[in-house]
């Protein structure tokens, strides 16, 4: 495990690239706080990203603190000028992200499955960079405009670097 270093960050000059990011082999661990702070859930996600033809895609599986697994597959397909549209299983209709030098922003509406019912919730999702191939993402899931809670998630890919400082 490398260090983190400051310098792999992206200047204000380039973008922090979602698909650059995430290409390749990535851990995160995370936890999800309801609106009062109150801790609700705590779980880990392996990650791989890969282009297959114009399309990019991203394997999420799930282990959460009760044992429950959960799998997850984004497809991803750059626009222009960092802006990116993502579809998956449990997202309605299609998520929109914008990549910047200093985070990565994506909205989206998904349907979320709480033990035997599903809600459709709205997140928006912040993913900053920090350096030595770490980032961190904070997500807030609202229903009708009223936030439920917070998700804090942290990423490290297995390199120990972003793909774009390993160039």
């Amino acid at each position: 495990m490398s260090s983190a270093s400051m310098s792999d960050i992206p200047s204000k000059d380039e973008r922090f690239e979602f698909t650059t990011f995430f290409e390749g082999h990535t851990t995160a661990w995370g936890v999800f706080e309801d609106r009062f702070g109150h801790l609700r859930r705590r779980f880990q996600v392996e990650m791989v990203g890969a282009w297959r033809d114009q399309t990019f895609y991203l394997d999420e599986d799930f282990v959460y603190d009760t044992g429950e697994t959960e799998h997850r597959t984004w497809r991803v397909k750059a626009g222009q000028d960092g802006a990116f549209s993502a579809t998956c299983a449990d997202c309605v209709g299609e998520a929109r992200g914008l990549c910047a030098s200093d985070s990565i922003r994506m909205a989206y509406r998904f349907r979320l499955k709480l033990n035997t019912r599903t809600l459709l919730v709205d997140f928006d999702d912040r993913v900053y960079p920090m350096g030595g191939g770490h980032a961190v993402n904070r997500a807030i899931m609202r229903k009708w405009g009223v936030k439920l809670g917070e998700l804090s998630l942290f990423f490290q890919r297995h390199d120990g670097q972003s793909a774009a400082a390993a160039e």
